[in-house]
């Protein structure tokens, strides 16, 4: 920004030098200065227009982060439920099979005896 100034103003000095009049001097100086002015806006925009998009992307993430913890919390119960009727399960068919394989043994004592 501050180039473009310097720039506008080595313009206007040497357009002053070349023997312009005062009246061209004075309005390739006004030229200048509303010259810097837009380009300073237009920087001062751009730096607006960045921060504005950079909040809306913190909201968003903000907005989506709880969504995103609640799914998480959700497969993680989901999860853990399915892991513990797993386990239950197969606690219950080891107990199922040492029955049997009790039974199995009874059988297997009462027939001995028998004989």
């Amino acid at each position: 920004m501050r180039a473009a100034n310097s720039g506008l103003l080595i313009l206007t000095m040497l357009a002053g030098m070349a023997g312009c009049s005062r009246s061209d001097s004075e309005k390739l100086k006004r030229d200048a200065k509303e010259t810097g002015e837009a380009v300073r806006q237009t920087a001062t925009d751009a730096a607006e227009a960045a921060r504005r998009s950079a909040q809306e992307a913190a909201d968003k993430a903000r907005a989506e982060t709880p969504g995103a913890v609640d799914a998480t919390k959700k497969a993680a119960q989901e999860t853990s439920e399915k892991i513990r009727k797993a386990a239950d399960k197969a606690a219950q068919e080891a107990k199922e099979t040492a029955d049997k394989a009790a039974d199995a043994a009874k059988k297997a004592r009462d027939k001995a005896k028998q004989q």
